[in-house]
């Protein structure tokens, strides 16, 4: 077996020329699978940093059925005890923060304009150093009780900056009407449009005052990473079974979980027509190779060389040109992205999104792997044919000048 290999090593150096086209044809091939898979993966990793660091956190707790059908007075099913639940949820030791939330429907008045939007009460001390993607284009976070925060859209309608003060009027959980006043304290650019132009967040006892209750709607979770949320599930289910875990990808369907659904299938077809591609190439190349090799395989049939080991050979040799061609290929791919690819990408906005990203390259350890053994199956596969047909010819066909 061993001599088998050093045989096919050898020969792929016989003609320096005819390997190295070979190899650029495989490496280019590899180097493009490896870019694009970085790309798709930076990506929907920049998506789903947005989904996280602005709205979700890792995923959220509600009351047990309140996400799943309507009611006529939803603030009564909110949660009773937040300072209980807040505890116990800190004891699981995937949850590194909680976040409470109460959200709200409120008419915002500054002068003579009056808009409908949707509010959120948020905890502002703890809030801002985890949910960092608001992208604010004037003022800041909140920082301090009284304050408000508005989305681009909604600031524009409205005619509000930071520092304008801005009068909130809502209905109270008796059904009394009840209005509060704030400072504007800045304007954030999420690039989700509906969110940006018709939400806004203050700090929670603000909400809490204008709605008359110490109830909270739900709690956003820090964890200790996106692949801790199935142990966070089991132990709320454990310890909380008055609650429902519910994750981030599962309350953004539209911006987040179709769009990576979307991008993955697109992976996959692009990654099948790049392949195909390296293997019509190093189908050619392969079928020229064996045609001018035919004399040298009739002379080895001639000597006694059976066509199963003569199959061994060239099939090896095939194997080995993918193996070279994809860690060139690597090579080349870690190259682009540490020089011409180091400042990332700039992408226009997406469908549904106002904000342009800049792109980073993420290449996983998992796509090394695959850009080393694809470009290796497509190398081989693309050898079948030629190698078979040569080796089905008779030693005088083979022989013949």
């Amino acid at each position: 077996m061993t001599g088998l290999f050093f045989l096919s090593w050898r020969n792929l150096f016989r003609n320096p020329r005819r390997t190295a086209a070979s190899l650029a044809t495989v490496g280019l091939g590899a180097a493009g699978l490896l870019i694009y898979q970085g790309f798709n993966e930076g990506i929907m990793n920049q998506y789903r940093e947005n989904v996280i660091r602005v709205r979700y956190g890792h995923g959220q707790l509600f009351p047990k059925g309140y996400r799943d059908r309507a009611h006529g007075n939803p603030r009564e099913e909110w949660i009773k005890d937040p300072d209980t639940v807040e505890t116990v949820l800190l004891s699981i030791p995937e949850v590194k923060q909680v976040f409470a939330r109460a959200s709200f429907y409120s008419f915002l008045t500054k002068g003579p304009v009056r808009m409908a939007a949707k509010g959120e009460g948020v905890q502002w001390k703890k809030e801002p150093a985890f949910f960092t993607s608001m992208n604010f284009e004037a003022g800041g976070d909140l920082s301090g009780p009284g304050q408000i925060i508005l989305g681009r859209g909604l600031a524009n309608s409205l005619g509000a900056k930071p520092g304008d003060k801005i009068r909130l009027m809502s209905q109270t959980v008796e059904g009394d009407i009840n209005d509060v006043g704030v400072v504007v304290a800045g304007i954030f650019h999420t690039g989700a449009q509906d969110f940006d132009s018709g939400v806004f967040r203050v700090d929670i006892e603000t909400a809490q005052e204008l709605l008359k209750t110490k109830r909270v709607e739900l709690f956003t979770l820090r964890n200790t990473g996106i692949e801790a949320w199935p142990a966070v599930v089991k132990a709320v289910g454990e310890k909380l079974p008055d609650l429902e875990a519910v994750p981030y990808d599962e309350l953004d369907k539209v911006y987040y979980k179709n769009a990576v659904a979307f991008l993955n299938a697109q992976f996959a077809f692009i990654r099948v027509i790049m392949l195909f591609i390296v293997a019509l190439g190093i189908f050619n190349t392969i079928t020229v190779g064996m045609l001018e090799r035919a004399p040298e395989i009739g002379a080895l049939r001639a000597n006694g060389e059976p066509r199963r080991r003569l199959f061994g050979v060239l099939m090896r040799e095939n194997a080995l040109l993918g193996v070279l061609g994809g860690a060139l290929g690597i090579g080349l791919a870690v190259l682009m992205d540490q020089t011409i690819l180091s400042r990332g990408i700039p992408m226009p906005p997406g469908p549904g999104i106002t904000r342009h990203f800049l792109i980073f390259l993420e290449i996983q350890p998992s796509h090394f792997v695959q850009a080393m053994l694809l470009p290796m199956l497509a190398t081989v596969l693309s050898g079948l044919w030629p190698v078979t047909r040569l080796l089905r010819q008779g030693i005088p066909a083979l022989l013949r000048p």
